[in-house]
């Protein structure tokens, strides 16, 4: 079983470091993590995630969206990520800035059982035009979901599209049978 973890950490290691370098090409790499996510790791991230962004003297408004995207993001990696074999986790997390944008990348293990409702999801929530429809779906979907059996609504890429105000990118790449690798990108514009 230590072959197929080292082959998803060596997969997760690979794409990592390909996406800070392409970060670092477009912008500039505020915070790049790759690691476990746990509760002591997340406050830690809170706090440098703060501390950087404010750095960048943008406006309060952006500062709140990143902040709470961030925050967002890694709390669904925490509760939803997918486990391997042997019930290990593999995600990454990266925010960076460019002259017109703030972007975050996540990414962390998924079945590819999940990937087409999750998928359907995400495309419903970049179909809205108009903000004040996103809303109002995202008032619809509280109101009648039910919740997940990790505690979830399905609200949280819901909260992160209206937040940011722009659509949200999504990629999956498999690893195996069992699992894949789901990249999303959440843009967060300036100006």
């Amino acid at each position: 079983m230590s072959s197929i973890v080292n082959k998803d950490a060596e997969f997760f290691d690979q794409h990592f470091s390909k996406c800070v370098e392409d970060a670092n090409g477009l912008g500039k790499v505020i915070l790049a993590y790759d690691g476990v996510l746990n509760s002591e790791t997340i406050s830690k991230l809170e706090t440098e995630i703060e501390t950087n962004i404010l750095d960048k003297n943008l406006p309060k408004s952006v500062v709140k969206k990143v902040f709470f995207i961030c925050i967002e993001s890694l709390q669904n990696m925490y509760i939803h990520g997918h486990r391997d074999e042997s019930g290990a986790k593999h995600n990454f997390f990266i925010l960076y800035i460019s002259d017109k944008a703030v972007k975050m990348i996540t990414a962390n293990l998924i079945a590819n059982s999940a990937i087409e409702k999750l998928e359907k999801h995400i495309e419903k929530i970049n179909s809205f035009q108009d903000p004040a429809d996103l809303k109002t779906y995202y008032l619809e979907h509280l109101e009648n979901n039910e919740l997940s059996e990790k505690g979830g609504a399905g609200l949280g890429f819901i909260t992160i599209g209206m937040k940011s105000g722009n659509k949200l990118g999504m990629q999956f790449e498999q690893i195996n049978d069992d699992r894949s690798m789901f990249l999303m990108e959440a843009t967060i514009s300036v100006d």
